[in-house]
Order: C-alpha cells, then structure tokens, then sequence
C-alpha cells in the first residue's frame, strides 16, 4: 500500500514558464504538458497540492541579482492555467496567515520571498497540519527554488520524490549539480508516467 501524498508544484509562474515571462527558465514551455498530466491527476485523485510562489516587492533586493520578476499583482506572477486549480487558499509569507482547512485537498499556494518555500513563516505549520506525507516535487527551476524546497523538506525528514521530466533548470550545469545534491539528501528520482501510474489507496 502506498503512502498518502502531496504534490508540491514549484514556481510554476507565468514569468518563470512562458518566453514572454519576466525571467524565462529555458526550455520550461516543453514541461507543460507533464505539469498539466500531474496537476489533472491530484485532482482526480483528491491529492492535496502546495503551490510554492515567488511574491516579490517592486524593489525587491533579490532584483539586483535577477530582472524583476513575480512582483504582486503583476500577470508574471500568477500560475499558468495549467497549474492554477479553482478555489485555491493562498497563504501570504507572514505570521498567522495560515488556517489549518478541516480536510485538505485542492490547492494551497504558499507565498515566498526568497528561493525557498520554508522562508514563508506558516511552512512548519503547513507540514505539521498536512501530517507526514511522501512529497511528489515538480516546477522550476531546478538549481534554485526547487533544490531549496526539497532540501528544506529532507531536513525535516520528509520523504521527496521529484519528477525529473517536469521540472527545468537555469543552466545544465546548475541542475545537473542540484540533481546531485538532492540525491545525496536522499531525494528519489521519478518520472511522470510512474506518477500516474501509482495504485493509490
């Protein structure tokens, strides 16, 4: 018998997915077909799924590093139709925001002002409110929000299978060494169709 499961969907933005997004992951567009299998498939199967989103202020210090980009309000910042379910609960990246649902399921987007899903302060109650579950990790980019929030996952003893044929890196170099990093972290390797192929309870 398997194991209860979340998705966690990573960035998956319109300014990090589209050509014509402020900060473009190359090669991201081709991924969206395997995020929209992912996403159909949570919801047939009532898997809970937390949305990990970058909400950045206008003069963000990140931007001296990176073209402005996911800044509230603005079209780049919102999910694409692929990965954006109806009637999502957004948590905001301050204290308390988060209200523990009667029984989860639909889509939780957790709001975040750096690479890392563990820097908006509801993320340890969001877990703890989840109870233990085999994460099933997906989006961009790989060398960056997604090793963050995977590693900050390992580091809680959550087990994290990512799907290596839905998410894309900044550069080859860069994922392939984050690849390495999460596999030493313990991290699984998996792939769409295996996803969708699982026999859950």
């Amino acid at each position: 018998m398997h194991e209860p499961c979340v998705f966690v969907d990573v960035d998956t933005q319109v300014d990090f997915m589209l050509p014509t997004g402020k900060l473009y992951v190359p090669g991201a567009i081709e991924i969206i077909p395997n995020l929209a299998k992912l996403m159909s498939w949570a919801r047939q199967h009532d898997i809970p799924v937390l949305s990990s989103a970058d909400a950045h202020a206008p003069d963000d210090p990140e931007f001296a590093r990176w073209p402005a980009h996911c800044v509230v309000g603005t079209p780049g910042q919102r999910r694409i139709p692929e990965t954006q379910l109806p009637d999502a609960t957004v948590v905001p990246s301050r204290p308390g925001a988060f209200l523990p649902p009667a029984c989860w399921s639909g889509q939780t987007i957790i709001e975040k002002p750096t690479y890392n899903a563990s820097a908006n302060p509801n993320f340890d109650a969001i877990l703890k409110s989840l109870g233990r579950r085999r994460c099933v990790m997906f989006g961009v980019a790989t060398e960056y929000c997604v090793r963050a929030t995977a590693l900050a996952l390992r580091e809680r003893g959550w087990p994290v299978d990512l799907v290596t044929d839905a998410i894309k890196p900044i550069t080859e170099e860069g994922g392939r060494k984050a690849l390495e990093e999460m596999l030493e972290a313990g991290v699984r390797l998996v792939q769409t169709a295996e996803v969708c192929a699982l026999n859950l309870p």
